[in-house]
């Protein structure tokens, strides 16, 4: 599942975003430490932020709902993120599903219904300081067969 994720999203590749780490609703994404990914100042520009921790959250969304991660079809409807301090080096975003029942009632759905669910990401330094916390709403539906 993490090679599918990791090729799902070609801009992720271009950035350097891997995720490393798939399970039941959470997931671990890292941002190398690459000039590419630089502000005008030298730490991690914010775009390179939020896009390793929405690279984290979607793959937790795929883990918790990897049942049914086939039939289903999620595109990002709203987010939000909060940057904490100065970002440098490797970035690691750990992301989960607060929503521990949303696979019991995503089972319970029919072909063709839509359904919303919510993520969370924390993002740390190379040295385990938090940099920055995301959070993810997506809009999900299932596909007929």
């Amino acid at each position: 599942m993490r090679t599918v994720v990791n090729d799902l999203v070609p801009f992720q590749k271009f950035a350097g975003v891997e995720v490393t780490d798939i399970a039941a609703g959470r997931a671990v994404a890292t941002l190398p430490d690459s000039g590419d990914t630089l502000n005008h100042v030298g730490t991690r520009h914010a775009a390179a932020l939020f896009l390793v921790a929405e690279a984290a959250s979607g793959a937790a969304l795929a883990g918790a709902l990897r049942e049914r991660i086939a039939e289903i079809s999620f595109v990002l409807r709203e987010s939000a993120i909060s940057y904490r301090r100065k970002a440098r080096g490797e970035i690691r975003a750990v992301a989960a599903v607060p929503d521990t029942d949303l696979p019991a009632r995503v089972a319970q759905l029919p072909p063709g219904e839509r359904f919303e669910a919510t993520t969370t990401s924390l993002l740390h330094d190379t040295g385990g300081e938090p940099v920055a916390e995301a959070s993810f709403t997506y809009h999900c539906r299932l596909l007929a067969p």
